[in-house]
């Protein structure tokens, strides 16, 4: 386990962002005057923890992962009650998954609550609503849970809390859920956080190539999901307020099938020629738009590619200095942390903050060896520290 289990969720240190005004949706593809001073943002974030103002939808604000304490007594009570939970995730064949159900059990293995079962939909909501049939039957005092797709997978959740089983959930809300009733809380990592941070990335890149103007795409989800949905927010925005000089020239929807994205990346490379670069809403289709970039005879030297999350081979794109400069990744080991410590408090009957949000990381070529450590929970393979100290 890669860090020390400790009795409380500690608090993490981050970085705010300040922001007035910006556009809440749309391309920003209004002029760029000639006299605008192109210099990062204040308070820009390049590296290490990073976190903005998140909020849901309704405007409920995240709180730290710090308010999901327990008192003395309510530890006992939880390591001599015999209780149990049960996970149920959107896939488990990625490193997000694996971290997150690390996380997890570092804490329950350490208040002695026994995980009864850990499965994955492998992104199929019918797989996913038969899943969470399965383990309401077991009875668990309560369920993790990120939803494949919040609309059709929303009755199955209903029956959670229907059925006396506690429901904390992993940064989404099934359709029709409501905080208390429903669910006991929503804890994700900061998308909106990590959205900014991409767009910093991407600014400090043209800034050093010294390009008084670029013309970017962004590639998004073809259907509604909060997280990435504010993402792409946190890009738009800081790129709106910040950076009206980086023009976001064209908006690119992929369905969640990954051998399409790499006919999709190929296709808005060859639609829109002279791109400067593009925002992805994460790793994985982010390499597929790499290897588009590397098909087309794009300069990885002159395209600049800005991500969320982190895996191994954008890794090495990172230290390699190649299409990906820098992504704002999420920590899904303390996301995970902080799931079970919600899941206990609700199983003693505590009530828990409506949205709890996870700071993210920025990770460069600056950082990556720490990054990677940080995030993917093991020391960078040798091929990437090499890379990177080139």
């Amino acid at each position: 386990m890669r860090k020390p289990v400790v009795a409380c969720v500690c608090l993490f240190v981050a970085v705010s962002f300040g922001f007035a005004g910006g556009q809440k949706d749309g391309t920003n593809t209004g002029s760029t005057a000639t006299n605008v001073q192109r210099t990062l943002a204040p308070g820009a974030v390049l590296a290490g923890p990073v976190v903005a103002s998140e909020v849901l939808p309704d405007g409920t604000k995240g709180m730290g992962a710090d308010t999901l304490t327990l008192t003395s007594a309510e530890e006992a009570k939880i390591k001599s009650g015999n209780y149990t939970a049960a996970i149920v995730l959107q896939v488990l064949d990625s490193s997000w998954a694996q971290q997150q159900i690390a996380g997890m059990k570092s804490v329950f293995d350490a208040y002695k609550v026994n995980v009864v079962s850990v499965t994955g939909a492998n992104a199929k909501p019918e797989v996913q609503m038969a899943l969470i049939e399965s383990v309401i039957a077991k009875r668990p005092n309560a369920i993790l849970s990120i939803p494949v797709d919040p609309t059709a997978t929303g009755p199955a959740y209903k029956r959670v809390k229907e059925n006396g089983i506690e429901l904390v959930l992993l940064d989404m809300i099934p359709e029709g859920l409501k905080h208390k009733q429903d669910y006991s809380s929503l804890i994700s990592s900061s998308s909106y956080g990590n959205g900014v941070s991409a767009a910093d990335i991407m600014a400090d890149e043209f800034i050093k190539m010294g390009k008084s103007d670029a013309k970017v795409s962004v590639m998004k989800l073809n259907f509604s999901h909060f997280v990435t949905e504010e993402r792409v927010r946190g890009f738009k925005e800081r790129v709106a307020q910040f950076y009206p000089w980086i023009k976001i020239v064209a908006e690119v929807d992929f369905p969640y099938d990954m051998p399409k994205v790499n006919e999709i990346s190929a296709g808005m490379l060859t639609a829109n020629p002279g791109l400067d670069g593009s925002f992805v809403i994460w790793m994985t289709p982010a390499m597929s738009l790499v290897t588009a970039a590397r098909e087309a005879g794009l300069d990885p030297k002159k395209f600049v590619i800005t991500t969320v999350d982190l895996e191994e081979d954008g890794a090495m794109e990172i230290a390699s200095n190649g299409y990906i400069k820098g992504t704002g990744a999420q920590d899904p080991y303390q996301n995970g942390r902080a799931e079970a410590f919600a899941a206990m408090r609700a199983m003693i009957g505590k009530d828990n903050p409506a949205y709890v949000a996870v700071p993210g990381y920025a990770v460069t070529r600056k950082n990556i060896v720490e990054g990677y450590k940080a995030i993917l929970g093991e020391d960078a393979p040798n091929q990437i520290k090499t890379a990177a100290s080139k």
